[in-house]
């Protein structure tokens, strides 16, 4: 796997790159998964030792490395560990590690400089400048610092080791090898730990690295010395790999080595007798390492002796001096707190065992969690005694590499599985534990056989993981409010009140993992899970994709008029099973209320009320359980009004009748549960208006009065001439002339209430519409206006002029009109009879212009318009000019017929009437 491809956003839709193998959190990992069928790493879970993946099924599988195998970048981004070096900035680095360090490359500076957490620590060599160095690798090679010594250093995954070479017996002999000498500086502090080692800290005193133990090692390539040598096997012995400054071989000698720290002088005392030693092979290598604390990993010895194992773990009897190795890791199990451990192994790798042929070895979880001594270093013998209680696998395997086989054997892989540790990490998982600790021993459960050599063996400690495969359970399921369109009205969620004894039950569904989840209901007299069980579905659990939202109908058992509780619980794909929802409580109700009554005043049942027009009051009564009233009048649209007060529950709405005779108000009573009543019909009588109307004949032959004829009981208005107004023949007996020249007739006070619907209208002869562009037929005068105008307008119809009708909301605002277009009965012209109306239709919110005049049909033109607008014009009807400004305007020229003005809206017909005389 790559080290950063691109990664799958969080809550990314469908259609994803199935290249990808990476996402940003366990959700947006899931559905990568889920979708593609791969295992997704979650990139949010990465740590220097831990990865996380999501696998196709919904599991995720933990990965922890006892050794860090990544490090992060300062930009976020990760990189596998590589100590490869390389020369950058004058200095020689790693490619990438977790130590900041950096190499000399060549002359007087420090041969080292570590950094970290803010302080510095430096090693340099005293004796001389440094050549430009060889790089292997890791290891750079700063040939002849003295004669015939090399000086070696090498990168570390957490830190470096120094070591000198020594080439030959006579450059044995410096004074000046066998006591190397290293200067100290930074503002680190150096100090000797109780087993001898070397402790780093920072100037805060808080601990940087370590340096557990110091040696030597020559070069020897016999097989004898690291185990078996078997003549028997065909063939001459197989050369092992030979020694590097970096670590012995698996043949090499090996001898401690001691250090002692004075002021800023470190000094490393070589072992003479193994320099004297005619036997030893040459090169002889001689390093003290030092590591930083990442590493989860330590080894005891029943010496209790420092010894460096060079980043190996150890195990069995040690050919070298017969001394019994264990070795222990620490693993990080955080993520598996809370969760249904599925499988789960350790796996290393065998670098080098003693016997040509497998042998056994175990592995226990230790019984008191973590190591007490990291990155490599010693545990006292009796610390983490082994076997403990917790034997959890064995394996036997062969890994020689010293070359007595007959071929240097490749190395093993060694997987501790089963059932017993699955059931372990399991155990410690419910325990809600944080570390998992293990300890590799040649010991059988009962003790026996770790100081059989042939059991003694050497592990790589980077190539040692604890592999878990794991699920957690889902989530516990949220109740969801029943749906309105089957089961409810106004109490959904819980306490819900339904109106069917087989609600549909719902609850939100989901899984850390997604996956598909079967999901029980279970319906029960009370909120107590030993409580009489009415319902449920644990026979057959309704399956959902998670998220989403499961149902279950409730089939039968549920009664009117009692309360149940109910609730919900998942389980995966793996059987795994969440915790139960929350208690749901509903109840049922399946009686409709109904109406008592309904009254009015204005309009009492079977009853001649209120005239057309007259607002009426209806109160409706129900009973206690009432929550709504839904009303209509005839066929009309329906209100819905919330029910007030306890017992009765009322409401009370206004209705204001717009025709006449006979109308019923519809009423019907709802309850929370959404159970609907019988419907409750109020009959009532409207009473018609009276025919009020005044009219203006014009038939008069002279004089300055024109009589009001109408009818209705109410007082006349007579109007008066005055200007250049007189009676001529018109189209009805005599008709009022105009020669727009001050002319005009009008009452004394005002013929409408213009706050009501009336109707205007006269039969009118135009002679010349040239002479003003607005010429008004009849009007009502306001204090600055004219409420209403029927007139003559010249920018109709894209000012081809029209008869219009027009109002103003407010006295001198703008006017709204309705105006014909002429399509039927052609636009105005002078010389022609034209039968004029205007109406103002309060109910309906509309003005309408009608445009008649054929004695032999009501054919003609209509135009409507929506307007509102309660202002009353309180000044006198005119006829034959408007009011603009207070002042006459828009003045009529032509003749004027038959007036009338009603105090009510009449129909197109009986406007008709008028016009087809």
């Amino acid at each position: 796997m790559s080290d950063e491809p691109e990664a799958a956003l969080a809550g990314q839709a469908s259609s994803a790159d199935c290249s990808i193998r990476q996402a940003a959190d366990e959700m947006a990992a899931a559905a990568l998964a889920a979708e593609c069928g791969v295992s997704v790493e979650v990139l949010s879970e990465r740590t220097e030792h831990e990865q996380v993946v999501v696998d196709p099924a919904g599991t995720q599988t933990l990965t922890v490395a006892a050794v860090p195998q990544r490090v992060r970048r300062t930009d976020g981004s990760w990189a596998a560990i590589d100590p490869n070096l390389s020369v950058k900035g004058g200095a020689v680095v790693p490619a990438a590690t977790l130590a900041d360090v950096r190499f000399s490359a060549g002359g007087s500076g420090p041969l080292a400089t570590w950094q970290a957490s803010g302080s510095s620590f430096t090693l340099s060599w005293p004796l001389g400048a440094l050549p430009v160095p060889r790089l292997k690798g890791a290891t750079a090679v700063y040939d002849g610092v003295l004669p015939g010594v090399n000086l070696h250093v090498t990168a570390l995954p957490e830190g470096f080791s120094h070591s000198v070479e020594i080439l030959n017996s006579a450059a044995a002999a410096n004074p000046a090898v066998r006591q190397l000498r290293y200067a100290l500086g930074g503002n680190t502090q150096v100090e000797r730990d109780a087993e001898g080692g070397l402790r780093l800290l920072d100037p805060a005193g808080e601990l940087v690295a370590v340096s557990h133990a110091a040696s030597m090692w020559d070069s020897s390539l016999d097989p004898s010395i690291a185990g078996e040598f078997d003549p028997a096997r065909a063939g001459p012995p197989a050369q092992a790999e030979p020694a590097t400054a970096a670590e012995p071989g698996a043949t090499s000698q090996h001898a401690d080595v001691t250090v002692k720290l004075a002021g800023a002088d470190l000094t490393v005392l070589a072992d003479e007798s193994m320099l004297d030693d005619p036997a030893v092979t040459w090169p002889v290598f001689i390093d003290p390492p030092f590591n930083g604390l990442r590493s989860k990993w330590a080894y005891a010895n029943s010496a209790n002796k420092n010894w460096d194992v060079g980043n190996r773990a150890w195990v069995g009897r040690n050919p070298y001096d017969g001394v019994r190795y264990r070795s222990f890791f620490d693993f990080n199990v955080s993520a598996l707190r809370g969760t249904q451990i599925l499988a789960a192994k350790v796996t290393m790798k065998l670098d080098h065992s003693w016997s040509c042929d497998p042998t056994w070895v175990h592995l226990y979880r230790t019984n008191t969690d973590g190591i007490t001594s990291s990155s490599g270093g010693r545990m006292a013998w009796s610390t983490r005694p082994l076997p403990s209680s917790h034997w959890l696998d064995s394996w036997e395997g062969r890994a020689n590499e010293a070359g007595g086989c007959g071929s240097v054997q490749p190395d093993a892989d060694a997987v501790f599985e089963g059932t017993t540790l699955k059931n372990n990490v399991q155990a410690r998982a419910t325990a809600n534990a944080t570390t998992y600790t293990v300890g590799l021993c040649a010991c059988n459960s009962s003790g026996e056989y770790e100081s059989t050599q042939d059991r003694w063996k050497k592990f790589y400690t980077d190539k040692t993981y604890l592999v878990v495969t794991y699920d957690k359970k889902p989530n516990p399921p949220v109740g969801q409010a029943f749906l309105t369109t089957t089961d409810c009205h106004k109490a959904c969620t819980s306490p819900a009140v339904v109106r069917t004894t087989t609600p549909t039950l719902r609850a939100n569904v989901s899984d850390p993992y997604n996956g598909n989840l079967r999901t029980t209901f279970e319906v029960r007299a009370s909120a107590s899970a030993t409580a009489t069980l009415v319902a449920g579905n644990a026979a057959a659990p309704v399956t959902t994709a998670a998220p989403g939202t499961a149902t279950w109908r409730v089939p039968s058992g549920l009664a009117n008029g009692s309360t149940y509780y109910w609730r919900a619980q998942s389980k995966d794909e793996n059987n795994l099973v969440g915790d139960w929802s929350a208690w749901q409580t509903v109840s049922v109700d399946t009686s409709p209320p109904a109406v008592s009554s309904v009254s009015s005043s204005q309009y009492p049942l079977r009853a001649w009320g209120a005239v057309v027009g007259t607002s009426g009051t209806f109160v409706a009564n129900g009973g206690s359980d009432v929550a709504e009233f839904t009303w209509w009048v005839d066929s009309g649209s329906a209100t819905t009004v919330p029910a007030t007060g306890t017992s009765p529950k009322t409401i009370s709405v206004a209705h204001t009748p717009t025709t006449d005779m006979v109308h019923t108000l519809n009423v019907v009573a709802k309850d929370v549960a959404g159970n609907a009543g019988p419907t409750y019909a109020h009959q009532f009588w409207v009473s018609p208006l009276p025919n009020k109307y005044a009219r203006w004949k014009l038939d008069e032959l002279s004089g300055v009065a024109a009589a009001d004829s109408g009818s209705g009981g109410s007082a006349l208005s007579p109007g008066t001439l005055a200007g250049s107004v007189s009676f001529t023949p018109g189209y009805l007996g005599n008709a009022a002339s105009f020669t727009g020249t001050g002319g005009q007739i009008t009452t004394s006070g005002p013929v409408l209430d213009t706050t009501k619907s009336f109707t205007v209208m006269a039969w009118v002869r135009a002679s010349d519409l040239a002479a003003h562009d607005y010429q008004i037929v009849l009007s009502q005068d306001g204090t600055t206006a004219s409420r209403f105008q029927l007139m003559y307008n010249k920018d109709a119809n894209g000012g081809a002029g029209g008869w219009c009708f027009a109002m103003r909301p407010t006295d001198g605002g703008d006017s709204t009109s309705a105006c014909t277009d002429g399509a039927s009965w052609g636009l105005p012209a002078a010389g022609n009879w034209v039968h004029l109306a205007g109406v103002y239709d309060v109910a309906a919110g509309k003005i309408r212009a009608y445009v008649m005049g054929d004695p032999l049909s009501c054919g003609g033109e209509i135009a409507e318009t929506a307007f509102t607008g309660t202002w009353s014009a309180t000044g006198s009807f005119a006829i034959g000019r408007g009011l603009s400004s207070g002042t006459a305007a828009n003045r009529w020229r032509g003749e004027i017929d038959d007036v009338y003005a009603f105090q009510r809206t009449l129909s197109a017909w009986e406007i008709c009437q008028q016009a087809v005389q």
